[in-house]
């Protein structure tokens, strides 16, 4: 009996349409449900982003491997920030895998990092996955280091504290936003205009200020009925003084005021001075996310 020849198409997109989306989330659950792992696709971020078609390609992002119509791999490349950092994750229906779907995909998707001369390229894998660290060694990929995904359950009583105020970041902000990232993520410090895109993204970035002094920043990117906290910073000469306490309790007071009790974060693994902050304010570990560093970048 001759072997049924499948139509297999590879799709290469700069941003995600809301059919892709679906398709991903799909995909994501079904591998997530069986592998009881987790994956850090940043979907939301990406569907947000999305670009009109008529602008053309100029970056890649996504690439979707469909057999017969359905998605059956994907990956997806991440950069933030103007690090100049690629971040690659993805995953493989348990029903195709070991075919060497994954790593057509991969190999495209090195092929545009060096394009975009990115200093350095990581490969996320959630902890727990035996499949996702055996393909990292496979490619050389090197740990470098890990992120817990913490997350608030219970809702808090959290009053206003008179020490430090959060304020909405403006235009005027952003010089200031770039030269605290670099302090606090080693992002280049290029400045960009970007707060009108984190509008659209339902993002809101507020300056900690004491005094009226900018003393660091907090990020809070806000869904239906959920937030993320990201991009939490105290500048160096200002730590240890409670203020960083002082400023996550204020962002949880804003979000609380708006009735969203579920609000998640990451941290670095080795960043013990947040981890107690973040205990100690209610967040628990959810999962564990390694970062491996191709050898080659």
């Amino acid at each position: 009996m001759s072997e049924k020849i499948l139509n297999e198409t590879i799709s290469l997109k700069q941003y995600i349409s809301e059919k892709e989306y679906k398709e991903i989330n799909q995909l994501e659950e079904l591998c997530c449900s069986q592998d009881k792992t987790n994956l850090k696709l940043e979907l939301d971020y990406k569907l947000n982003i999305r670009r009109n078609s008529e602008i053309g390609l100029k970056e890649i992002n996504e690439f979707l491997y469909y057999v017969e119509d359905i998605l059956v791999a994907y990956l997806g490349i991440s950069s933030f920030g103007g690090s100049n950092i690629g971040e690659i994750n993805g995953m493989t229906h348990p029903d195709f895998r070991r075919k060497g779907l994954f790593k057509k995909i991969f190999e495209l998707a090195m092929e545009e990092c060096k394009k975009r001369n990115f200093n350095k390229v990581l490969l996320l894998s959630d902890g727990n996955s035996n499949s996702g660290v055996k393909f990292i060694n496979s490619v050389c990929g090197e740990y470098d280091f890990s992120e817990y995904r913490m997350k608030l359950f219970n809702k808090t009583t959290l009053e206003s504290t008179s020490s430090i105020r959060l304020r909405k970041a403006g235009k005027l902000d952003g010089k200031e936003i770039s030269r605290q990232n670099a302090i606090f993520f080693n992002h280049s410090e290029e400045f960009e205009c970007f707060l009108e895109e984190e509008e659209e993204l339902n993002k809101i970035t507020y300056m900690v200020e004491l005094n009226e002094r900018a003393i660091g920043k907090i990020a809070v990117s806000y869904s239906d009925d959920s937030t993320f906290i990201s991009g939490f910073g105290i500048l160096p000469n200002f730590r240890g003084k409670g203020y960083g306490k002082a400023a996550l309790k204020e962002a949880l007071r804003l979000i609380n005021e708006k009735n969203i009790y579920e609000i998640e974060l990451d941290v670095e693994c080795k960043n013990n001075t947040a981890l107690n902050l973040y205990k100690a304010c209610g967040f628990e570990e959810l999962s564990v996310m390694n970062y491996y560093k191709l050898q080659y970048f």
